[in-house]
């Protein structure tokens, strides 16, 4: 059989020079963008040791110990569930001092650090960057903080925070208003407390459209002395979808309390007795700009890949044809230039990271109660705090005793219903 004579191949040792230095791009940047993030044995104990030597609450060791290990990017969102787990075993001093520490780092990452310019940069992946939450998270940790100064009664405070609630959800990039109802009635209490009237009917003026309260809730009483405030439910869930998993979706958490009954006294019905629906439900807040749905966040940086990876895959072709079929040096080089640039393209799109954050602050409620009572001064009280579900039936109830003694100072009484 004659032998076939085989074609000169027009892959030069310039085209596998090129083909070679796009690879070793890839690779290298690839790497650069893994790596990982555990702790290391000498960093856990050391956090170990700390809880010992600070005397956490057994409750919240493990908390505190993920704060103290898992690095500053993890630190923002481990301070808001260490905070609000402090909050609900009733360390409100040991919780504002954590708020405090997570809004520090949250407002440095919103200023223009190099945390912030790492936290904006497409080629670091979400997970990697140092967290600062969704708006309602950052929303959710000054209404938490201004409720804490309101306890202790730095009314001053607790309005600055309150503000600073509707500001966290103005951040965001969409267009939106800030309709907090928790906000604006916090401030209005906390108006109130410190005899500025005014401050507080604007407050209320502009909260009564606001679709994130889930029904009638009583306004603010400057003479309660008893304030309620009942967490209901579970926090807003984040999911990954589309193309990419850049897609951040948010899903509601379960919540099964729908009114709260704060109510003091014997009889039937009893002499003191308050209802409310949510003034705030998170997930609303979690998912929607103002009266807006909105079905993911993040999409734009799937575009970013979609459109470079699109380029890339053009250019590596059309080189690469270019360099197969030329005659000449320099058609062949600049075919070669364009399979180098193509790669190059290639290694940017795949060195970006576009998956979604779901780090979250998984332990916040679905839904937040507020009201309150005018109890008798210098007797001890008995408060039944009752959730109903959708039928107004009584789901879980609460028992709480309260001593004002000669009522100069309120009390707050924190619940956690289904």
């Amino acid at each position: 059989m004659p032998s076939i004579a085989k074609a000169p191949s027009p892959v030069g040792p310039a085209f596998a020079f090129a083909a070679a230095l796009g690879l070793l791009l890839l690779l290298s940047l690839g790497g650069c963008a893994g790596g990982g993030s555990a702790a290391e044995g000498q960093v856990l104990a050391a956090a170990t040791a700390r809880a010992d030597a600070d005397g956490v609450p057994q409750p919240l060791r493990a908390r505190y110990i993920d704060l103290l290990s898992s690095g500053e990017k993890d630190y923002v969102v481990n301070a808001m569930r260490l905070g609000l787990d402090a909050v609900r075993i009733g360390e409100h001093a040991f919780a504002a001092r954590v708020f405090d520490s997570a809004i520090r780092r949250e407002q440095s990452l919103q200023a223009g650090s190099e945390q912030a310019e790492r936290a904006q940069s497409k080629f670091v992946g979400d997970e990697e960057k140092w967290f600062k939450g969704e708006p309602y998270e950052r929303a959710s940790l000054y209404l938490y903080r201004g409720l804490l100064y309101l306890e202790t009664g730095d009314v001053g405070n607790a309005a600055a925070c309150a503000k600073r609630v509707q500001i966290e959800d103005l951040s965001s990039k969409e267009e939106s208003q800030g309709d907090w109802y928790s906000g604006e009635w916090l401030l209005a209490l906390a108006s109130l407390l410190q005899a500025d009237p005014g401050t507080a009917k604007d407050a209320l003026a502009r909260a009564a459209n606001f679709f994130s309260k889930q029904g009638p809730v009583p306004p603010p009483d400057p003479q309660w002395n008893v304030i309620v405030i009942a967490e209901a439910g579970d926090a807003p869930i984040k999911m990954r979808q589309g193309e990419y998993g850049d897609e951040l979706a948010i899903r509601e958490g379960s919540c099964r309390t729908i009114r709260v009954t704060v109510s003091t006294g014997e009889g039937n019905p009893p002499p003191l007795s308050i209802g409310t629906f949510a003034a705030e439900s998170l997930y609303h807040q979690a998912s929607t700009r103002g009266d807006r749905k909105v079905d993911h966040i993040l999409a734009g940086k799937a575009v970013f890949k979609n459109a470079t990876n699109t380029a890339g895959d053009a250019a590596i072709v059309a080189g690469a044809a270019t360099a197969m079929t030329s005659r000449s040096d320099t058609q062949s080089l600049a075919g070669l230039g364009l399979v180098v640039g193509g790669i190059i393209t290639k290694v940017v799109s795949s060195a970006t990271h576009p998956e979604a954050d779901i780090r979250a602050w998984d332990n916040l409620p679905h839904s937040l109660f507020l009201t309150g009572l005018k109890v008798p001064v210098g007797e001890i009280s008995k408060i039944k705090i009752e959730g109903r579900d959708g039928t107004d039936a009584v789901i879980s109830t609460a028992l709480k005793e309260v001593n004002l003694g000669d009522g100069t100072q309120k009390r707050y009484i924190w619940v956690k219903l289904p």
